[in-house]
């Protein structure tokens, strides 16, 4: 690392972020409490959860009562009653939400706070780069961040932001006819369009190469059409995914919306060679006045937030002398251990659905459609083939779902550009199909004494060892939640921030009736911050099965 990378560090608030929670990480270790956590970035949310509920423990000591007689409004000493039993209820109601798997968990020191985004943006305009737009792509407004695959990088030949290119004369081009196969690569996204009178017509414009001198002809997709708003007007539609050289011609594909015999130029990429290099050079060959040679184009960042607050969730029990008393009395069970075990459990599991049904609600990657019906397709439209004429097994039509779930994957990738889907959640009922396809392999041997019992969502197994399965017993829906979720807390699409862990209120009992009482509260915030690491398929025909 450099010298100046060193004395940056210190200012990088994701390396800080760090150093505190790997710190807080080796205090709390050597309580035993972190025994069973799985990876360092588990470990590290796990402490600074603990040293919340420590930092909550001690105000509630001194508000409530402490060493000192009147300090509190509790008899002195009732403050730190629970304090044995405290953290390891947080290590064991903490470790069993599910939700942790699905969302990044960054635990917040106060009740409010920022999340802050970093969006890097094109500074100079440069066809086909706009100058404000994202160099992740461009958004559905959801996010500050691209969450559709256009705008940046995504395209053919957008890569020459970064090189000096250059701009040929005005030339008037020639119009030809189009061939769908030949020309169009017979690609199905504009199989209609080359259609003479069809909406969205594309026309074909040729240009002799040597109208441009240097040419680099190994990037002739990262060339662009420009010219007077008459032959060129704002907005009109290139595609240079179809662009190629054809003899002494370069063939540009456009929309009908340009001129066909208008006079045009070509901004395009020289070819460097051992006498001239052409890039960022001055005098580098100009062809007219409206090259600049040396202009470096400009990587602008914005800075915005979203505000994010915590809410409470409360839980009270209530229950008679007499129940506490038989209850020991058959079982040797204590009453208050019992009812504050089901309450912080309750709590987690609802923490663990409302953070699922977030995820499903905000998942824009993509939705898909799959019927459990044999050889019939699905889309948004209702059905598209109620027989597809092929003859399958129900255990062969069910491998279809993969295909789906790769598909969604894939765009999932594509958005994210951090990698596929590696997890999903279903009900049980979907899991009925999932669990029957090939590849799928369950992470139980059926051997009772090794298995984990979790009160909600629990892991399932993995299918072809890619993703991982969840079931969650509660979920009645033909929904089928799908994302991605990296090592690292910044690659999740939505955070969960616990701030106070959990305050149990002192037994507390009625004077008139002696009826014991005991209430929990834990506050916590949850945010969608990109919605397009998440996507879905809805299943159809599940009363088929």
């Amino acid at each position: 690392m450099s010298q100046l990378n060193s004395l940056l560090e210190s200012a990088n608030p994701y390396k800080s972020l760090q150093s505190d929670a790997a710190r807080l990480a080796n205090k709390w270790d050597k309580t035993g409490l972190l025994e069973g956590v799985g990876s360092e970035t588990e470990k590290n949310n796990m402490s600074m959860i603990l040293e919340n509920q420590a930092k909550q423990l001690v105000m509630e000591e001194s508000n409530t009562g402490g060493p000192v007689p009147g300090a509190g409004t509790f008899t002195p000493g009732t403050g730190a009653q629970w304090a044995g039993v405290a953290l390891p209820l947080v290590r064991k109601v903490f470790g069993q939400i599910a939700a942790k798997e699905f969302v990044s968990v960054q635990p917040m020191n106060l009740p409010s706070g920022l999340v802050f985004y970093l969006d890097f943006q094109y500074g100079t305009n440069k066809a086909p780069f706009s100058a404000g737009d994202s160099l992740y792509g461009d958004t559905d407004g959801n996010t500050p961040f691209g969450n559709g695959a256009t705008g940046g990088l995504y395209g053919a030949g957008r890569f020459g932001y970064s090189i000096n290119n250059t701009q040929s004369a005005a030339y008037a081009v020639a119009s030809g006819s189009v061939d769908w196969y030949t020309d169009l690569q017979a690609d199905s996204s504009v199989s209609q369009s080359y259609v003479a009178g069809a909406s969205g017509q594309i026309v074909k414009l040729t240009i002799p190469s040597s109208s441009l001198p240097n040419f680099d002809e190994r990037a002739v997709k990262g060339f662009y059409l420009s010219g007077s708003a008459a032959d060129l007007p704002a907005g009109a539609t290139q595609y240079p995914q179809f662009t190629k050289i054809n003899g002494a011609n370069i063939e540009f594909f456009v929309g009908s919306d340009v001129v066909e015999a208008g006079s045009l130029k070509v901004e395009y990429l020289l070819q460097t060679n051992d006498a001239q290099r052409g890039d960022f050079e001055d005098g580098n060959n100009n062809l007219n006045a409206d090259n600049t040679p040396i202009s470096i184009p400009e990587i602008n960042i914005q800075m915005q937030s979203e505000a994010i607050v915590a809410k409470t969730r409360k839980l009270k029990a209530v229950w008679t002398p007499e129940f506490a008393q038989d209850l020991n009395a058959y079982h040797s069970l204590d009453a208050e251990a019992e009812l504050t075990s089901i309450m912080s459990e309750y709590i987690s599991l609802e923490i663990d659905l409302e953070i699922l049904d977030m995820l499903i609600e905000s998942a824009s990657a993509g939705t898909e459609y799959w019927s459990a019906q044999n050889n019939l397709s699905l889309a948004s439209t209702g059905v598209v083939d109620a027989d597809l004429g092929f003859y399958n097994s129900q255990g062969q039509w069910f491998q279809t779902l993969g295909t789906k779930m790769q598909k969604l994957s894939n765009i999932i990738h594509q958005k994210t550009l951090r990698g596929g889907a590696n997890f999903m959640v279903c009900s049980p009922t979907v899991a009925t199909i999932i669990e029957s396809i090939p590849g799928f392999a369950s992470t139980s041997d059926g051997d009772a004494a090794k298995m984990s019992y979790a009160f909600g969502v629990q892991k399932a197994g993995t299918i072809n060892s890619r993703y991982t399965v969840y079931k969650n017993p509660y979920m009645t829906e033909n929904t089928i939640l799908m994302g991605f979720r990296g090592g690292q807390f910044l690659e999740a699409g939505a955070v969960f921030a616990p701030y106070i862990p959990l305050i149990m209120t002192p037994l507390v009992y009625d004077p008139e009736t002696f009826t014991p009482r005991k209430g929990l509260l834990t506050r916590y915030a949850k945010k969608v911050v990109r919605p397009e690491f998440y996507g879905k398929i809805f299943v159809e025909g599940l009363n088929t099965l």
